[in-house]
């Protein structure tokens, strides 16, 4: 990999801590829909085990059920899953898998994942928000409504918008308002000023003695050679504190640790995200919360473990096995880890993607390499994850593949351009992938 960063102060759980969870719970399973995420944890997990997580048959209605009452858990068994909180399937799994499942409780999940309940949350936190107003979207009212913000451009947001980013978007006049306000005719909406920033998510975990604030990340959201959705995850990057403006890196960890002091007020514990935007003269204004582990969690690991802790997934369990985890700040040198989603561009079946693995660039092609770690990959290499499978329905901005590199692909800043190599994984990746083009499903 190529050479570290400046350094990062974060927070977490001690890796001297990993023999406690093994005694905790060692039958430890995690679920979803690519073992990506799993994988950057097993180093310091090595006995964590995948199950695929089939979202599609879940949507269809085509996954069994769990058994209508739920069998006893034996000890030591348990399990985590990337987004618990979206939909039944991964309760639905532990039980039929007679594991414990390790998440938040669901009434501070369902607070903090929404755009406008978590409001008043920040303002307990003490923390700073665009400002923003809640509307119920009626087209009349477009006119008054675009008044009232002062014809400046804004942001709109559904209340429920997890994982994707297409319930976001940007405004910048009144038509479109209106155009918004018709589509989500009857809704409640967040209406929020634009505020021009870097965009950075911050990773964190609460325990029932403290939260963790870890590493930030630039986040590239809606970047145009990615995606047509101006609010979509398109990747993200591990950034340095003197890759900010000067306090930055500091104040998105308090900012993080406030948040999760709320969320433990509510009863939440374990892993939670942070969308964060800093402004050119320092300021952090918090954005919304993800009340899950996000795909950035991934790199977080890597860097984790780099710094002597245990990696987020690690943390999560123990934070909800035990009444109390113990916090370490540390200092370390920042990974110059990246990640890039390369998403479906047309409604379709899915016909050829690239495997999970390895891969170098030659002549324009993938081809594949020994199997590396996340934190040992070198320059010129890169891991892909494939996040479908052949013969699935995918949509426009549906996720197909995960490139991480070992390198920064792009400035730190807003939206920014990709560098020429990382256009040229997005572009090999893209090659690879095949989709049978078809009517919206």
């Amino acid at each position: 990999m190529t050479a570290a960063r400046g350094p990062v102060e974060i927070a977490g759980v001690g890796a001297d801590a990993v023999a406690r969870l093994r005694d905790l719970a060692p039958d430890l399973r995690w679920h979803d829909r690519s073992p990506f995420l799993g994988a950057s944890a097993r180093p310091a997990l090595p006995w964590l085990r995948y199950e695929h997580r089939d979202h599609r048959a879940e949507a269809d209605g085509r996954s069994p059920a769990a058994p209508p009452v739920a069998r006893r858990v034996p000890a030591g068994r348990a399990g985590m899953s990337f987004a618990p909180e979206d939909g039944t399937g991964a309760r639905s799994w532990a039980v039929t898998r007679g594991l414990r499942l390790l998440a938040p409780v669901r009434a501070a999940v369902a607070v903090a994942a929404d755009k406008i309940d978590a409001m008043p949350l920040f303002d307990r936190a003490g923390v700073a928000v665009p400002e923003s107003r809640v509307v119920l979207a009626d087209p009349a009212d477009a006119a008054s409504c675009w008044a009232a913000g002062g014809g400046r451009p804004v942001v709109v947001q559904r209340r429920v918008n997890n994982l994707t980013g297409k319930g976001t978007r940007l405004v910048t006049g009144a038509v479109e308002l209106r155009a918004a306000l018709d589509e989500w005719r009857g809704e409640r909406l967040r209406v929020s000023a634009l505020v021009p920033g870097i965009p950075l998510t911050v990773s964190g975990c609460v325990t029932g003695g403290g939260t963790a604030a870890s590493a930030v990340s630039h986040q590239l959201v809606g970047l145009p050679e990615l995606t047509p959705y101006w609010g979509a995850h398109c990747g993200n990057q591990l950034v340095a504190d003197d890759e900010l403006p000067a306090g930055v890196g500091a104040r998105c960890g308090q900012v993080c640790e406030r948040v999760g002091d709320q969320l433990r007020a509510l009863g939440y514990r374990g892993a939670f995200g942070l969308d964060l935007v800093a402004t050119p003269d320092g300021a952090v204004l918090a954005i919304e919360i993800n009340p899950r582990f996000q795909t950035v969690v991934s790199l977080v690991q890597a860097q984790e473990i780099a710094a002597g802790l245990l990696p987020m997934l690690g943390a999560h369990a123990l934070a909800s096995l035990l009444p109390s985890v113990p916090v370490r700040r540390v200092r370390a040198a920042c990974l110059p880890l990246s990640q890039l989603v390369v998403p479906a561009a047309a409604h379709g079946v899915l016909g050829a993607v690239p495997e999970s693995g390895c891969y170098r660039l030659d002549a324009g092609r993938l081809r594949p390499r020994p199997t590396r770690r996340l934190a040992d990959l070198r320059p010129g290499e890169a891991l892909l994850w494939r996040h479908a499978r052949p013969g699935d329905r995918v949509r426009p901005g549906e996720e197909l593949v995960l490139v991480q590199l070992p390198h920064r692909v792009a400035e730190v800043g807003d939206r920014p351009a990709l560098t020429p190599d990382a256009r040229a994984w997005v572009d090999a990746t893209r090659r690879a992938v095949t989709v049978v083009a078809g009517p919206p499903p």
